[in-house]
């Protein structure tokens, strides 16, 4: 199966990978693999990736809609015959682009796993992960793709179609998010519908609970340090809950107003129907009537990820000051600015720019005064 593949290194923040570059032949090209080295010990090759085989009509809008899928699992009964991981990683290539799989010891009961990432800045940022085999989930196979994955998906129809040929096809967990970038809605308006009874369910209140920075004074004065307050509702046992958390503070932002409503939809004593992935604002508002508000505020067209990135890269360059501005002062009376650079720079990503640095976060201009009134404030946390 692999005779036409050519192995080559590539050394990462996770070790050096043996990777396998893509085939030769050119009736291969758009197939993937992704094979553990034999034997003992062996370090994990890893899928060169390909390029995307678009099919048209692919949104090149990753943000053009309210209402995103921030979470997807779907399972379904695979052939006996079929290759895995190879047919699972042609597929994310066709989603995302440029992907490479390493396959990965199963978890959850399953005998193999793959696990699939996106390279950028010499840092493998996971995307996805497979698991199938094993005797403990009757030869179903398992579909993970986290919130960053999700947020490379192209074409979600297309993922739809896909996914609806699967034998036995379910999904199982699909979390639908609004971002409320300007805080025109806050943890506080959910808070007053559950009060008002507007998460009323089967003639009562499900239940809720306020993890968080609630008891903060802060709050009430909008000064000093705030670190972000969340409102759930529903459990995650019964197949249905609302996150409504601080997004901004969460990451690290004292002042930013930025609140991100999550509907978490798992299908326990319900099936969740696949045109969830592409009409999802009707899901979003059939979870809890009171969302519509949300879909009826005037649309905004900040993109959350360029948002996300700049929050957490003026965060990073808040305590990069505070930890080593006084070293970089004295190095400049030694080195030039390449040369400092050069001695302090090292490959990948911070683990909370990985989501925004894949979706096109472009750090266009210098914070500059934001950033200077941040640190003399000290509104980090």
């Amino acid at each position: 199966m692999h005779d036409h593949l050519l192995t080559t290194e590539q050394t990462t923040d996770e070790g050096t990978l043996k990777v396998l570059d893509r085939p030769t032949d050119s009736n291969q090209q758009g197939r993937a693999c992704a094979i553990r080295a034999a034997g003992e010990g062996g370090a994990d090759r890893v899928c060169a990736p390909c390029p995307p085989a678009l099919t048209g009509g692919e949104s090149q809008n990753k943000d053009e809609d309210d209402v995103k899928v921030d979470w997807c699992t779907v399972t379904w009964k695979p052939e006996p015959d079929e290759v895995l991981g190879l047919n699972i990683h042609a597929l994310l290539i066709r989603l995302m682009g440029d992907v490479v799989g390493a396959e990965v010891p199963g978890m959850l009961g399953y005998a193999t796993g793959f696990k699939f990432y996106q390279l950028s800045y010499g840092a493998l940022i996971s995307v996805g992960r497979l698991d199938y085999g094993g005797e403990c989930h009757q030869g179903r196979a398992r579909l993970d793709l986290s919130g960053t994955g999700c947020a490379q998906v192209e074409n979600w129809l297309l993922l739809q179609s896909e996914i609806a040929a699967f034998p036995a096809v379910k999904l199982t967990r699909v979390d639908l998010a609004y971002d409320s970038i300007d805080g025109a809605f806050g943890v506080e308006d959910a808070f007053d519908w559950y009060l008002q009874g507007e998460f009323n369910a089967g003639g009562r209140n499900p239940r809720y609970s306020t993890p968080g920075d609630w008891g903060n004074p802060s709050y009430a004065t909008g000064e000093g340090l705030r670190y972000g307050r969340t409102f759930e509702v529903g459990r995650r046992e019964n197949g249905k809950m609302l996150r409504s958390y601080e997004k901004g503070r969460q990451l690290g932002d004292s002042t930013s107003p930025w609140t991100r409503f999550e509907v978490e939809i798992r299908n326990i004593d319900r099936d969740i129907p696949l045109d969830i992935l592409t009409d999802r604002q009707k899901y979003f508002v059939g979870a809890y009537d009171c969302l519509q508000r949300l879909i009826n505020s005037a649309p905004q067209k900040i993109a959350t990820y360029q948002k996300e990135g700049e929050i957490s890269l003026e965060r990073f360059i808040y305590f990069a000051s505070i930890g080593y501005g006084k070293l970089i002062q004295v190095l400049r009376t030694r080195f030039s600015p390449e040369e400092i650079i050069q001695i302090l720079a090292r490959p990948g990503l911070p683990r909370r720019l990985e989501k925004s640095i894949l979706s096109g976060f472009n750090a266009q201009s210098p914070p500059g005064a934001r950033q200077k009134k941040k640190r003399d404030g000290g509104v980090y946390s």
